[in-house]
């Protein structure tokens, strides 16, 4: 939970945003008709029914699959979920109550397997978890090993942190499930082989399991470039979800498609705030993103 000086200027913040319009001039100007696609990585069911509760409110809420289709005359949200966690099952009634399509991108030799992401081991957090990213994938990996991790290993049934199998076919029918590649590495810490394995392995592994095509992806990290999109294409995916800031439409990139990192403990009052993009844009900025309100690389 945020400290107390921080809940209050948010709070002033977000009144600020509300009371001075400059909010209502951000969503008209850029929301529009356009898509504002929601990421988040594992809310609360408690949080996630009071998100959905104020949102519908404010704009029509489409499946992920509509992202890059043309607008209606009204504004839309597509909600999605990253990595796959063991307790997004939990908010299956939230998606439910409020009639809502969700999209879960899974790391696809994660879930259904007595497995840990990597950063939720401890000896990643002993390591510096922001400190691996920076890694090569092959030196990321060799560290962890020497902290007695194997991404490809069975875990403690109790460490566990994805999605079962079971989990996954009871949510099918109210949820789409797509890609975030097998184990979630920084792809551009990747050599190409390690890149390719991780988006058609991932791809193949979800169609195995669903009986169905994979054609999402979202990058893990939000971290991308060139080799990667490429890869995509010619793997047949349809579109890739960035952690870029920004609305879409039928003209937006399908291989970029802009998002916003909402953090998953949000009140109320700061979700709407974060609705605005001025948070987010403002922390890009201050880490290096430019202007454009691309999230920083790696």
């Amino acid at each position: 939970m945020p400290s107390k000086p921080k809940i209050v200027l948010r709070t002033l913040f977000t009144r600020f945003v509300f009371s001075s319009g400059i909010a209502a001039t951000i969503w008209r100007l850029f929301w529009r008709d356009r898509v504002a696609v929601m990421l988040y990585h594992d809310p609360s069911p408690q949080t996630l029914d009071a998100h959905l509760t104020y949102l519908k409110t404010v704009c029509d809420i489409v499946p992920f699959s509509e992202v890059n289709t043309p607008g209606r005359g009204r504004r839309r949200a597509a909600i999605t979920l990253d990595d796959g966690h063991a307790r997004n099952a939990e908010l299956l009634p939230v998606f439910i109550k409020h009639n809502v399509r969700p999209t879960i991108f899974i790391c696809s030799s994660i879930v259904t397997h007595p497995r840990t992401h990597w950063w939720m081991h401890p000896g990643a957090s002993q390591a510096g978890v922001e400190r691996l990213k920076r890694m090569s994938n092959e030196e990321r990996l060799g560290e962890l090993r020497s902290t007695g991790f194997r991404q490809d290993a069975a875990a403690a049934e109790s460490t566990a942190s994805g999605l079962s199998a079971e989990q996954i076919q009871a949510m099918r029918p109210y949820i789409d499930f797509e890609s975030h590649t097998r184990f979630h590495p920084i792809l551009t810490r990747c050599d190409d082989a390690e890149c390719k394995e991780e988006l058609v392995g991932s791809k193949r592994e979800i169609e195995q399991m669903l009986g169905g095509n994979c054609q999402h992806f979202a990058y893990p990290n939000g971290d991308y470039g060139p080799r990667e999109i490429a890869i995509l294409k010619a793997g047949g995916y349809r579109t890739a979800r960035t952690c870029d800031l920004g609305w879409n439409n039928h003209k937006s990139d399908p291989y970029r498609l802009k998002a916003f990192d909402i953090q998953d403990d949000s009140t109320v009052e700061w979700f709407a705030a974060q609705l605005t993009g001025i948070t987010l844009y403002l922390r890009y900025l201050r880490q290096g993103g430019g202007l454009a309100g691309r999230k920083p690389q790696l």
